[in-house]
Parts: structure tokens; sequence; C-alpha cells
């Protein structure tokens, strides 16, 4: 009896030579891409969560400081979504009183719609909103 040996034309495992290559082939398109571009993805929706919430929080201080909603206040907070990326005309801010006497709790909303887009995946819509409360520091 003839000893076969290994990659001969008569070895068994031959025919499945290959194999392994076209699976990989045929995975990272298929799942590890949209699994790549889903990390992305989220990570931007992160990022527009923490630059909302940084501009509701200065927003807020900004109020606290003058007392009252103000074109100084929607300036604060539009300056901080430019910095971070963001255009401010998609942003919808509220600040809760309008004036506030010194003490008084000042609520400052700042909400945008973000959009989770993975290709082969689908699009989503994502509302983001950052919310701040502080008191006012003026006396009116």
């Amino acid at each position: 009896m003839a000893r076969l040996r290994l990659g001969s034309r008569l070895d068994p495992r031959r025919s499945e030579r290959g194999v392994a290559t076209v699976e990989a082939v045929l995975v990272v398109p298929l799942v590890l891409v949209p699994v790549l571009l889903g990390v992305v993805v989220f990570g931007q929706l992160e990022h527009t969560r923490l630059v909302v919430d940084a501009a509701a929080a200065a927003g807020a201080r900004q109020a606290a400081v003058v007392g009252q909603d103000s074109a100084t206040v929607r300036e604060r907070i539009a300056t901080e979504l430019r910095d971070g990326g963001i255009d401010p005309a998609r942003a919808r801010v509220t600040v809760e009183p309008a004036v506030a006497d010194w003490g008084a709790p000042i609520r400052v909303t700042v909400a945008i719609d973000a959009r989770a887009s993975i290709p082969f995946l689908g699009t989503w819509p994502v509302p983001l909103k950052g919310e701040f409360v502080t008191r006012s520091e003026v006396t009116h």
C-alpha cells in the first residue's frame, strides 16, 4: 500500500485548499465592513450629543449671568454648536423662563435631529437633546 503525501494529487484534503480564503473574501465585505461603519456612525452620534450638551450648558451659564433669554444667550449656544461642527440652524433652543429673578432656576434645552446612516443596513432618525439647569445670578 502506497503512503499518501500531504498535498499530493491523491490527498483528500487538497480539494479544500482555498476554502478559507473564499470564506474570508465573502465575510469581510458583508459583515465586518458594516460593523466598522456602525462604530464610526455611533461615534459621530456620540460626538453630536456631547456638543449639544455642551451648548446647553454654555447657554444656561450665559442665561444665568444675564438673568433672561436674550440674543447673547442664543449667540453663545450658536457659537458652541459651530465650534463642535454643527450648523446652529438645525438646533431648536428653548430657555425657560424668559426672565428669571435672582436664584430662580433657568432651564436651557437644545435639541437636534441627527441621522444614523449605515450602508447596507439603513438610515434612522436620532433625536438628540441636551438640557441644563442653573440659577439666575441677576436681580431684576
